[in-house]
């Protein structure tokens, strides 16, 4: 038997893991919420009755109770925020910070390069050239984003924007990186302290990848001149599938939901800290409607499709390389030749 102090305690223990907004809920689904690794009401909202009640161990009426609360505390919470009205006319004169991809072409129809407040992915089979962009826009952010010559010594100078790139595949070459910076700044000095400027983390899992992503927020608090995270790539650890703590892999559903945390976290992060969040991604077939044919899409399916506000496509063949704008809010599609535009694959 439990004394009071120790029903108290528990309690408090329980209630802590919780958003503010989940306290409501009766005590045994507080329980089953915190049990399910299930802490905030974005967990919850996407979520069907039947697929909640699976994860909690409830009854499905049980389940859409959790789910209206959250629904409800979620539209609460977003209301209680001071919610700023602004003019068309001050989004016009005040535009959102742009990163050169260093491609002219494409950063003139994207209106000087990749937007702040989002998420960009660019997405191809492997060897395309996925990681050498992602490279080459790390050393733009950098070096593009306001750097400037100091005529009188000579020498060129870097931004104070800061690069956090997080390597999921091992791919990042740092060699690689300081060739491109060195090609771009034609100063050792200032390759040198644009490199310093560049944040690397190496992520070995699919739970180091989902607790780093949780923690991004207070990472860029810490460090204010960060202005591009990399994720490269978003797909390599979460295709394989959620595993427990025991090893065993988990269901679809509780895959979904750590697939849908980690893509609201990456949007918030991009939004609140008006950063880039740029991703790689692997792409794979999907059987067209209708049966006939096939087509090539990103990977992780539906939940992650509309996640990025702009997306890119790269493929190489033995005498093309190119890459794709294929979705932009603010440009048409553009194609470019990247063995033509870029000397990244000279």
């Amino acid at each position: 038997m439990y004394s009071n102090d120790s029903r108290s305690n528990a309690a408090t223990s329980t209630t802590t893991c919780l958003d503010a907004h989940l306290v409501a809920c009766p005590p045994k689904l507080r329980r089953a919420l915190v049990d399910a690794g299930f802490n905030n009401v974005h967990d919850v909202c996407h979520l069907s009755a039947m697929d909640l009640a699976r994860e909690l161990g409830t009854t499905p009426e049980e389940a859409q109770q959790v789910i209206d609360l959250a629904k409800t505390k979620a539209v609460g919470a977003y209301l209680g925020n001071s919610v700023t009205f602004r003019t068309a006319l001050e989004l016009f004169e005040n535009p959102c910070e742009r990163i050169p991809l260093g491609i002219p072409r494409l950063d003139a129809a994207l209106g000087g390069g990749i937007s702040a407040g989002q998420v960009t992915e660019i997405c191809g089979p492997p060897g395309a050239g996925k990681t050498q962009i992602s490279m080459l826009l790390s050393v733009t952010a950098i070096a593009g984003g306001g750097s400037t010559r100091d005529s009188a010594a000579g020498r060129a100078s870097c931004s104070d924007r800061g690069v956090l790139y997080i390597d999921t595949e091992g791919s990042f070459v740092p060699e690689r990186v300081e060739e491109i910076a060195r090609g771009v700044l034609g100063s050792e000095a200032a390759t040198r302290q644009l490199l310093s400027q560049i944040q690397y983390v190496r992520v070995h899992s699919q739970v180091e990848q989902l607790a780093l992503v949780s923690d991004l927020a207070s990472h860029l608090e810490r460090n204010r001149n960060i202005k591009l995270v990399v994720l490269d790539s978003v797909a390599f650890h979460m295709r394989s599938g959620a595993t427990s703590t025991s090893g065993d892999k988990l269901d679809f559903s509780k895959r979904q939901h750590s697939l849908a945390n980690m893509f609201h976290l990456l949007t918030k992060l991009a939004v609140e800290n008006k950063c880039c969040v740029w991703v790689t991604n692997h792409i794979t077939v999907r059987k067209a409607e209708g049966g006939d044919g096939a087509k090539v899409v990103p990977a992780l399916g539906d939940l992650w499709a509309h996640v990025p506000a702009e997306r890119f496509f790269v493929w190489n063949t033995d005498d093309f390389r190119g890459l794709l704008l294929h979705k932009s809010p603010s440009s048409p599609q553009v194609l470019v030749d990247l063995n033509r535009e870029t000397g990244l694959f000279a």
